[in-house]
């Protein structure tokens, strides 16, 4: 029996759940030649609606992780590698290759394209050109600017001219922010801007009962309320919970609980080794977090958990928010939502 709930990869079909607003909202978007950016943390599916939004509409596009990029060699051999998809033959490749000014070598079995040498023009003749019958998608674009601010204003100087829409995605709100959103950002004023939250409970609620009962498996709602208030309607960790979930009610009846502790068994190590290598105040400032409360800078909260000042939780939070465990809309949260799990049963019972 195929496990129907997929997580860590890009979703497609009845597997995607919901976001229906925002493959709509996209569609149009794109139509209409408006450049996007989608702002959310990561495993929020950002990746996964958007090929399921183009895809779904008949929208060619052509995709880039830039987690890999590091200069306009990298971006090139990227940007060509998912281009040469498109082509149904050699000869027609190579005559499209030859347009243009820099020096590269083609593999076969897959065809496969190596970049040695980019010249001045390069970067901008194949932007352009990529963009006459393709959308471009930009993953992770900040990890761009964070290697090679330069690059960053070189492309914002193509893609600001280009007819097609530009779709770029990005995880690290405090830089997207200050690339996208502030005045004096690079890429401030660039395009309509989506910033992607959890899924309703109403939508995963359906959505599991959907798959389980297609299988022939049984769940009750209050399993599933149990199963979406441990994972707080988050799109990964919500396929995470559900996928193990499945597996267990195969062989026999589980409980959502016992799931839960399996996951905080089989990821112990990695959580331990994250926790522990944390200098003292940021373990503390993590510890605050998963207890819950609203008020953080609470002198209470301070002293409960041996910290010093409200400067020392601030500067712990932002080396934090840095390294990517925490994340801040509104309230501060920690982003594994089974970390948090773990810290709050294995690590907090123990102090609190």
């Amino acid at each position: 029996m195929e496990n129907p709930f997929v997580f860590g990869k890009v979703v497609f079909g009845n597997h995607f759940c919901d976001r229906e607003k925002e493959i709509e909202e996209i569609k149009k978007l794109v139509r209409s030649k408006q450049h996007i950016v989608i702002i959310s943390p990561r495993r929020y599916g950002k990746t996964s609606l958007v090929i399921n939004a183009l895809e779904r509409n008949s929208i060619p596009f052509i995709y880039v992780d830039c987690s890999f990029v590091e200069d306009e060699k990298n971006l090139a051999n990227l940007l060509l590698n998912d281009y040469v998809k498109k082509f149904d033959n050699i000869a027609m490749l190579e005559k499209f290759l030859k347009r243009f000014d820099f020096s590269f070598s083609i593999t076969l079995n897959p065809v496969s394209i190596i970049v040695s040498q980019v010249k001045t023009n390069t970067l901008k003749s194949l932007l352009t050109e990529a963009s006459k019958n393709y959308v471009l998608v930009f993953d992770e674009f900040q990890d761009i600017n964070e290697k090679n601010p330069d690059l960053v204003n070189k492309i914002r100087s193509i893609v600001q001219f280009l007819d097609k829409s530009v779709i770029m995605l990005g995880s690290k709100r405090h830089l997207l922010d200050s690339m996208f959103l502030k005045p004096r950002g690079i890429f401030y004023n660039f395009g309509y801007s989506m910033h992607l939250g959890k899924i309703a409970p109403i939508e995963f609620k359906k959505f599991i009962f959907f798959w389980f009962k297609k299988n022939g498996l049984e769940i009750s709602e209050k399993d599933v309320d149990e199963a979406l208030e441990a994972s707080e309607c988050h799109p990964f960790f919500t396929q995470y919970l559900c996928h193990f979930l499945f597996e267990k009610t195969i062989v026999e009846k589980t409980s959502v609980q016992e799931t839960i502790d399996s996951i905080l068994d089989t990821n112990s190590v990695f959580y331990e080794e994250t926790y522990r290598s944390l200098p003292a105040s940021q373990q503390k400032a993590l510890l605050l977090i998963s207890y819950g409360k609203k008020q953080i800078y609470s002198a209470e909260l301070l002293a409960k958990f041996g910290i010093s000042s409200s400067q020392t939780l601030q500067k712990a939070l932002k080396a934090l928010t840095k390294k990517e465990l925490i994340d801040k809309n509104g309230d501060y949260r920690i982003l594994d939502v089974f970390f948090k799990h773990w810290l709050y049963q294995k690590v907090l019972n123990q102090k609190v």
